[in-house]
């Protein structure tokens, strides 16, 4: 089974200065293939998440107290913090290439190549937890493939019984023109945890991509301000995760795909 399970599509409101999101479920957790299907509207978010004025992080504004951090400022990817993808995945029939996650100026780099293979590249945080928050500061170039999909998600220790725990996906790109984004919740047992997309907004410029993951809630938010949140707590993940920075790559059209990539300039971990 490939480290995500993909979908699409639904309806979320994005307000001056704060961001809304309306929620949304699809009945496709049981499939590793791309599909298009339309998912039954959910209730709004409660008045609980505030509007508020934003420092652009979330992790500033709610002083959370940081555990871990990669301004990745070096010359390769830290082999103490990170594994990094390489070889041929025969779960999601993808070739990975570790060269393809590089450092230049402090900035992160996974690219996805213009082969007929779609070469990409992933990387995942050595260190689990359970519960906590994790902050990413991307931008995502474009124009891009439709086939290639970066995503930021926390994904299970236990990476054979990933189906157990769940996943959760809280910065996913399908847009090739990155014009909006979108997360997924995969509950135990590969459950519909519920699905969030945003209004449009431009991703080709440096946001900051947030994720809260607690036992009764998970909250997501985009430079400092949420825009969904998980509240059912059947849906919730309970066991050790930890972070993954991919770019998945499914053939959307015949022929070599379009060069595509996205950037990252710091990733920070906290603790609850």
């Amino acid at each position: 089974m490939k480290r995500r399970v993909i979908v699409l599509v639904v309806c979320v409101v994005l307000a001056v200065g704060a961001v809304f999101a309306v929620r949304a479920t699809a009945a496709r957790f049981d499939s590793s293939d791309a599909q298009e299907v339309v998912p039954t509207l959910g209730s709004s978010l409660p008045s609980v998440i505030p509007t508020r004025s934003s420092s652009g992080e979330a992790g500033v504004d709610l002083n959370w107290p940081r555990a871990d951090a990669d301004e990745f400022t070096g010359t390769k990817v830290s082999s103490a913090r990170w594994r990094v993808y390489d070889g041929y995945n025969t779960a999601s029939k993808e070739t990975l290439d570790a060269n393809l996650c590089s450092l230049s100026g402090g900035i992160l780099t996974i690219t996805g190549l213009a082969n007929d293979a779609g070469t990409t590249c992933g990387m995942a945080w050595k260190q689990n937890r359970t519960f906590g928050r994790w902050e990413i500061r991307a931008r995502f170039p474009a124009p891009a493939d439709a086939g290639f999909n970066p995503v930021f998600l926390l994904w299970p220790a236990d990476d054979a019984n990933w189906m157990q725990t769940g996943e959760i996906d809280f910065a996913e790109e399908y847009d090739p023109a990155r014009q909006y984004v979108q997360s997924w919740l995969h509950g135990p047992g590969n459950t519909d945890g519920g699905y969030y997309r945003s209004q449009p907004f431009d991703m080709t410029q440096w946001h900051n991509y947030a994720v809260d993951w607690q036992p009764d809630r998970i909250t997501l938010y985009i430079d400092g301000q949420p825009w969904g949140a998980y509240l059912d707590k059947q849906f919730i993940p309970q066991k050790p995760m930890h972070l993954v920075i991919q770019q998945n790559y499914n053939r959307k059209h015949p022929g070599v795909p379009v060069r595509s990539s996205v950037q990252i300039d710091w990733v920070r971990i906290y603790d609850n």
